[in-house]
């Protein structure tokens, strides 16, 4: 059974509580202590706006799985795959994402079928980057706060990180990551929890 989210004045309490004053110091950390994920963000749109070219997202994946501190990962995805199925796993997931009311399951699910590539951590990563507004990342350190380690435990992660952002943004309390009228979106709030989970 998972810890339910609870949002208590100005703190995010799962089983421990984090002052939502505290956000922007773990989002520095993240940024201080771990890659910028900037880069890989830019490189997300591009692909988005450019229908996802398989040379630019076999660059993508690749700089994805670096990222994340397995780049052998990207390897077998190569090996078990082909680059038209790839593409299309992802035109798929895009497609459900931009939805007004996307169905982040099914999203995750079309990820997941690519070969090499189906767990929700590396699955997540790659919609964190290209989605950051709604994807944050679900992997063994936010599996620690009680998240099911599938679709359904990645939906409720999305889920709560918008609840967290939106008492961020009516706090008006600033974002590090600079977004447009001091938005907070998942990714940074996926950021915030990492670096806090992780001492």
């Amino acid at each position: 059974m998972r810890m339910h989210l609870a949002m208590q004045g100005d703190e995010a309490s799962f089983e421990t509580k984090i002052s939502l004053a505290a956000f922007p110091h773990l989002v520095e950390e993240h940024m201080r202590y771990y890659r910028d994920p900037r880069q890989l963000e830019i490189f997300g749109q591009e692909l988005l706006a450019y229908d996802f070219p398989a040379d630019k997202l076999e660059q993508f994946i690749r700089q994805v799985c670096s990222w994340g501190g397995y780049s052998g990962i990207a390897g077998r995805i190569f090996n078990r795959n082909s680059p038209i199925d790839i593409r299309q796993r992802f035109i798929e997931a895009a497609y459900i994402l931009s939805q007004e009311s996307p169905d982040i399951k099914a999203a995750l699910r079309e990820i997941n079928i690519i070969k090499g590539l189906g767990t929700p951590s590396f699955s997540s990563k790659h919609l964190r980057f290209l989605f950051p507004e709604t994807c944050p990342i679900l992997d063994s350190v936010n599996k620690s706060l009680g998240y099911t380690f599938n679709a359904e435990g990645y939906e409720q992660l999305v889920k709560d990180c918008a609840t967290i952002a939106g008492a961020l943004e009516k706090a008006a309390i600033p974002n590090p990551m600079n977004r447009p009228n001091n938005r907070w979106f998942a990714g940074e709030i996926d950021m915030a929890l990492f670096t806090y989970l992780n001492g």
